[in-house]
């Protein structure tokens, strides 16, 4: 891993539970590959979120809002900062712009007009080139936590086998217990595959997803771990959400079913099957079924395809990636 000498930079991330844990696991996977001093700004409450994972010379400081970023702007002033990093959706490029430092901001969305002189990271795959962007997932970040590529080997997996269903640290919308319902439809699947269910930390609804476990004659429900790369169970099949806990999934081989949240998910997953990293299924129990049916098919012969294009894709390298070229920008 390569390391740059010391500097000051300021990271703007999102922490609100409300929005989920990826702008942080993202930041947090740049951070580990830079040596200069951060200090961290948050939103209202956000300290906690990070204090146990960041380098004891970084710093935090809470913002009066999710959209603000009054005290980064003052303390760049103060402290002559050299580069601000932002993943936040709530912050306005404009406001960033006022403190007249190079700037880098992710972003999942080509749907606004973002300033020139920013450097935008975009990993999603459908993400358009453009000049000064990184896009595409080779710039996915994410923590490989210490753990390798192994290919997974379909031609000899027992039954039932494992699938993660997991849709992040909040899934507002339930769509978890969607997902055990389509498996749930169909008397193959329910005997064919094991539900290794992962519920985030913020998930609200855990009893209606423990009585959908109970109707599957051997399922597993898992409630405290915070990132699939540490889920303690092989799991080669999986259904869940675009983001980061999808490029995990990749990493590790995993073939998914990837089932939109929101309508903003909807291009994702298309993104993500059109670079045959993926099968996009609609957040309809049918259709779930249905693409759950086709990972299983000719004894796995399109999930083995996904996994081992999803292993090329997604090599664990991204934030390390990011960290040389704004560096060297």
């Amino acid at each position: 891993m390569r390391f740059y000498p010391t500097s000051n930079f300021l990271f703007r991330v999102s922490t609100d539970p409300a929005f989920g844990t990826g702008h942080i696991t993202r930041l947090l996977a740049l951070r580990s590959c830079l040596s200069q001093t951060v200090t961290w700004f948050t939103d209202p409450g956000g300290r906690g979120s990070l204090e146990s994972s960041i380098p004891a010379q970084d710093s935090v400081i809470e913002e009066a809002d999710i959209t603000s970023v009054e005290r980064l702007k003052t303390h760049a002033r103060e402290t002559a900062a050299e580069l601000i990093v932002c993943d936040s959706y709530h912050v306005s490029c404009d406001d960033l712009r006022e403190a007249a430092i190079k700037t880098v901001y992710f972003c999942d969305y080509d749907k606004d007009n973002y300033p020139a002189d920013f450097i935008i990271v975009n990993y999603q795959p459908n993400a358009a080139p453009k000049s000064g962007w990184l896009t595409g997932p080779s710039f996915m970040p994410f923590n490989r936590r210490g753990k390798n590529q192994t290919e997974v080997d379909f031609r000899s997996l027992a039954q039932p086998v494992n699938c993660l269903v997991g849709f992040g640290s909040i899934d507002k919308n339930n769509v978890t217990s969607l997902a055990l319902s389509a498996l749930l439809s169909d008397e193959n699947l329910r005997k064919l595959v094991r539900p290794i269910c992962l519920l985030g930390p913020h998930f609200k609804q855990t009893g209606a997803v423990e009585k959908l476990l109970e109707l599957f004659p051997d399922a597993r429900l898992i409630t405290d771990c915070s990132c699939v790369l540490d889920v303690p169970v092989a799991c080669p099949l999986a259904i869940g959400a675009p983001g980061v806990s999808h490029a995990e999934r990749l990493y590790l081989g995993a073939a998914t079913v990837l089932v939109p949240q929101i309508s903003l998910h909807e291009d994702l997953c298309k993104g993500w099957q059109d670079e045959g990293c993926a099968i996009a299924a609609r957040p309809d129990i049918e259709d779930i079924a249905n693409q759950m049916r086709a990972l299983l098919a000719n004894n796995f012969e399109k999930a083995e395809e996904i996994s081992r294009r999803g292993q090329v894709v997604i090599d664990g390298k991204g934030a390390s990636r990011i960290a040389e070229k704004i560096l060297e920008s």
